[in-house]
């Protein structure tokens, strides 16, 4: 029983390490080299559009699926919660539309399209960037 309880926490963090080590992984083949005009059209658009060619969603879409899911996320009461429900539900509605952008694209939007619901999201979920889903 006792080298169950030792060797536990040791695969729980193999499992982790293994999970992450794809995160670095190199481009697929099929990707342009750095020094082609494919490469560096596609390094111009980086910031404007999500990886995998898929079409970004417009900032006011983000706006108005976040303002439809502020009362669920001021019921919720714990900023972990909200944080948790946050990250899941908008990944999967991102997921949903075709293009998940990165934490910085989705603040860039938010910002401008509609400063005060990022505001009151970001306050919900204890965080002071979406960088940190």
């Amino acid at each position: 029983m006792r080298t169950i309880r030792m060797l536990a926490p040791t695969l729980c963090l193999v499992l982790a390490l293994t999970a992450c080590a794809d995160a670095d992984a190199p481009e697929p083949s099929g990707a342009a080299a750095p020094d082609t005009p494919a490469a560096a059209g596609a390094s111009s658009a980086v910031g404007s559009a999500p990886a995998g060619g898929s079409t970004p969603v417009s900032a006011k879409e983000v706006c108005t699926y976040l303002d439809g899911q502020l009362p669920t996320l001021r019921g919720i009461g714990s900023e972990t919660g909200t944080m948790a429900n946050l990250t899941v539900n908008l990944y999967s509605w991102y997921e949903k539309q075709g293009a998940v952008p990165t934490g910085r694209q989705i603040d860039d939007q938010t910002r401008q399209e509609c400063p005060a619901t990022r505001t009151e999201v970001l306050e919900l979920a204890g965080m002071g960037s979406f960088e940190r889903l």
